[in-house]
Order: C-alpha cells, then sequence, then structure tokens
C-alpha cells in the first residue's frame, strides 16, 4: 500500500463523489479497465480491509476515481476532503484491449468510470468509438458530466427525461446501431450484471469480441483471499481481481 493525497474533490449529484489523487506510480502505470484498492490514510477497524474502484483517468502525477456512496465503507471515504491522505493499492488487474478498429462503449450508471478512460485512451490513439450511457433514475445524469467533452456520447433514462431517451442503455443500442454498424467493431461493457447477460441478445454471435468489465466483493486485490470467484466457460473459476477485471464476454458465466 501507498499514500496518496487528495488534489480535489468533486460530488456528482447525491451519490457519487470523485477524487484526484497524487500518487506518481500509479498515475503512470495504470491503464484502462484496472482497479486500485483504497481505504482511509488513518487506522480504522470498522470496515477493515480495502474497497476497489476502477480508475477513472491518470495521468502525470495524479490520477482520479468515482465512486457511489452505496454502504459504511464508501460513506466513510465520503467524508474525506482535499488534503486527506488514503492508502491505495495498484494498479490491479487485467485491462481492456486497445487495439480495436471501432469501439462500442456501454456504461449502466457507475459503469462508465473505467469506460471513461477507455475513451480517453481510444482518443489518444485515434481509435474511432461511440458512447452509450444509460441511467435509472434522472439524478444520475449529473455523471454526464464526465462525458461533455468526448464526442459521440448517447444517453438514456429509465425515468423520462426532457430532451432524452427513456428506457436502458441497451434499448438505446438497439434503436441506434444497426447491425452493418455493429459486426466489425469491438464492444466494451461495464455495468449491473442482468445488462452485461442481455449484450448476447442484442449482439448475437459477438462474445468473443464483446470485453465486459466486472465489479465484484474482494478483500485483497490479488487473488488471495479468494473472495471475488466467478464461473468460467468450461469449468472452473475466475477471479475477478487477478484474472480480470476486464473478460471476454465467451470467457465468464454470468
Amino acid at each position: 500500500m501507498s499514500f496518496a493525497r487528495i488534489c480535489r474533490k468533486e460530488r456528482f449529484g447525491e451519490r457519487f463523489v470523485c477524487f484526484e489523487l497524487e500518487e506518481g506510480d500509479i498515475a503512470s502505470q495504470a491503464r484502462p479497465g484496472q482497479f486500485v484498492m483504497v481505504r482511509p490514510g488513518f487506522r480504522v477497524f470498522d470496515p477493515l480491509l480495502p474497497r476497489p474502484f476502477a480508475v477513472l483517468s491518470a495521468n502525470d502525477d495524479r490520477f482520479s476515481l468515482l465512486f457511489e456512496v452505496v454502504g459504511k465503507g464508501t460513506e466513510l471515504l465520503s467524508y474525506l476532503e482535499v488534503g486527506d491522505v488514503v492508502e491505495v493499492l495498484g494498479p490491479l488487474g487485467r485491462g481492456f484491449s486497445l487495439d480495436a478498429p471501432f469501439g462500442i462503449l456501454l456504461a449502466g450508471g457507475r459503469g462508465l468510470v473505467p469506460l471513461v478512460f477507455l475513451a480517453r485512451e481510444f482518443e489518444k490513439r485515434g481509435i474511432p468509438f461511440s458512447f452509450f450511457l444509460g441511467v435509472r433514475k434522472r439524478k444520475d445524469l449529473a455523471l454526464l458530466r464526465l462525458l461533455e467533452d468526448l464526442p459521440r456520447v448517447l444517453w438514456s433514462c429509465e425515468e423520462a427525461v426532457s430532451g432524452g431517451f427513456c428506457g436502458t442503455v441497451l434499448d438505446l443500442v438497439g434503436k441506434c446501431l444497426e447491425r452493418a454498424l455493429w459486426q466489425g467493431a469491438r464492444i466494451y461493457a461495464c455495468g449491473p450484471e442482468g445488462m452485461l447477460r442481455e449484450l448476447v441478445t442484442v449482439f448475437p454471435g459477438k462474445e468473443e469480441d464483446i470485453e465486459v468489465a466486472l465489479e465484484a466483493r474482494m478483500g485483497c486485490g490479488f487473488g488471495v483471499c479468494l473472495g471475488c470467484a466467478i464461473p468460467r466457460r468450461g469449468g472452473g473459476y475466475w477471479h475477478v481481481c487477478s484474472d480480470g477485471p476486464v473478460f471476454r464476454l465467451s470467457e465468464v458465466v454470468l
């Protein structure tokens, strides 16, 4: 574990918090799809274990995280302010492939975090892409601020919103993309498990070309505690922390 200072804090709506952290080694090594384990920089025993968060961005000596406040651990982190210190381990795990001819990025809610990092890397490499974001509630549209400077962003909300598409992100994709448009693309997705399971229906025959970033409860982040096991296609198990968190859809049973 290393220590990182909070340089900037920003809230996105009621439930999401973004930290920009100063830690040069992690910032220089992080790749889209990887994650870090984080806990407050002071001694705390409840909760004892760090929390895993995908990297939102990384450059120079700083990197950013965005997390949703959903329990005691993330609530405790949300109270930290600029100048406070957190303990961080990472970057960890296997990230996204970066050699797509064309990328279709599908995010459900907080699943946009690793895909924002991927989109910015695609921009640097000149790889064309389209970004689709779906949220459940109007208030979560605050996340669109993270996408303001990206091209070709489309969004949906499951609550009716003026000027927006009402439905899930996969409903939106079905309306916007014909088979000819996604046939030669690589598809990247992160979001609720139910959304990821539906990808085989929306993109039939594309399991080898769909990469999914999975979320899981984990205690260590590097394969020791075995707390993040998921079924492996063909038998056995993967560990999300060390074998993933990015997998081809053909590799896992969701």
